[in-house]
Formats: structure tokens, sequence, C-alpha cells
């Protein structure tokens, strides 16, 4: 039995060698293709392109989720009044139907402002997801980073690089 392990150990050794070295022998062999510094250049303006729609969409979203939460107070706040209606008075039933037919209009608006913000959600992912695409994995010089950058910012200042 100690003889067929000991027959086994150099080649499961050999195995475990290879896996451990494999990956680094593979990368060595070639280097990642640089990007040229005019497509960071295009990454970072779309970068700058892409965050006020983010924000924007972010702020008509928590605005949404207020009006929404409203909705729901008032919707909560005249169901609790419906047990009170005088079902004999038939004004207060009138003003109860009424009040409740504004709420069903509220939710249909509502309801339509929901789906008109899902598709600028999903409009705007599918730029994220094809500007990553191009962007996310980019790899760029030291030297092609910081002259973007030394240009983006003489370009705030208003001077030249």
């Amino acid at each position: 039995m100690m003889n067929r392990m000991a027959r086994r150990s150099p080649l499961l050794i050999a195995m475990i060698t290879a896996a451990a070295f494999g990956p680094v022998a593979a990368m060595a062999q070639g280097k990642p293709k640089l990007a040229t510094r005019d497509d960071y250049r295009a990454c970072v303006a779309e970068d700058d392109r892409l965050l006020p729609i983010r924000q924007s969409l972010q702020a008509r979203k928590a605005q949404h989720d207020a009006e929404l939460k409203r909705f729901q107070d008032d919707s909560q706040a005249h169901v609790a009044e419906q047990p009170k209606v005088d079902t004999n008075d038939q004004a207060a039933v009138d003003a109860f139907n009424a009040r409740l037919d504004a709420l069903n209009a509220r939710v249909a608006e509502l309801n339509a402002h929901s789906a008109r913000m899902n598709d600028e959600q999903a409009a705007f992912n599918a730029q994220v997801a094809a500007h990553n695409k191009r962007c996310a994995g980019m790899v760029v010089s030291f030297t092609d980073r910081d002259a973007v950058m030394k240009e983006r910012a003489a370009a705030q200042r208003g001077g030249k690089p």
C-alpha cells in the first residue's frame, strides 16, 4: 500500500505545481493591450455625460417614492374614514366616493409615471452597460491617464493644458 502511494506522489506533486504556476506562466507570455489616450478620453467624457443623468434619475425616483408614500397615507386615511360615513346621507356618500375617484385617478397617474421612469431607467442601464463594456476593463498607461487628467483640469480652469 505504501509503495502505490509513493508512486503517485510525484505525479500528484507535479499536478499541484502545474496548477499553481500555470496561470503565472500564461500571464507572463502576453501584455495587456493598452487603450489609446483618445479612447480613455472618450470614456472619461462619457462618465461625465452619464453622471448627471444618473443623479437626475435618482432625484426623480426619490420624489416619486415620496409621492407614493403620500398616496399610501391618503389611501389609508380614506379607508379609515369609510366606517364614519353616514350611509343615510347621500351628500356624505357622494363626497366619500368623489375622494375615492380622486385617489383612483392619482394611482393611475402614479402608475403611468412609474412606467415612464422604468423605461428611462432601462434605457440608462443599457447606456451604462455599453459604457462598461467599452471602458470598465480598459488598461491605460499612467502617462495617458495623467495627460487626460491634466487636460480636464485645464479645461475646468478655462485654460489650455
